[in-house]
């Protein structure tokens, strides 16, 4: 669990978390203290570690986003942020077609049109 790395979470922590069962379960536990992750992986580089640490915090707001961890020291050197596809997340509209209820002969004539992009006659 994470709580073995991380120690048990602050109660304003738990009090975020939406499901109750995972709340009271969490509330419930005896209290665990972190323990460093240098002691735990002792070969491991330091900037390495401090990385996973903010990956995997509880809190999913003290998580870095996949642009802030690529922008990490760690990475220094392997790439350019500049140089990283980034955009803003797909809006929930492109996947209106998920939501129609379409026959058999619908789903036929949407893969039809669909080959035919790729191989027009």
């Amino acid at each position: 669990l994470m709580t073995d790395f991380l120690g048990t979470p602050p109660p304003e922590a738990i009090s975020k978390i939406r499901n109750d069962k995972a709340r009271r379960y969490l509330g419930n536990m005896k209290k665990k203290q972190s323990v460093p992750f240098s002691k735990k992986f002792l070969k491991a580089d330091p900037l390495a570690l401090r990385l996973l640490q903010r990956l995997i915090a509880f809190d999913p707001k003290d998580r870095p986003s996949a642009e802030e961890a690529l922008a990490d020291p760690y990475f220094n050197g392997l790439s350019s942020s500049e140089k990283e596809p980034s955009t803003q997340p797909i809006s929930k509209l492109e996947f209106e077609f998920e939501r129609k209820k379409l026959s058999t002969d619908d789903v036929r004539e949407l893969i039809y049109r669909e080959i035919l992009e790729y191989h027009p006659q």
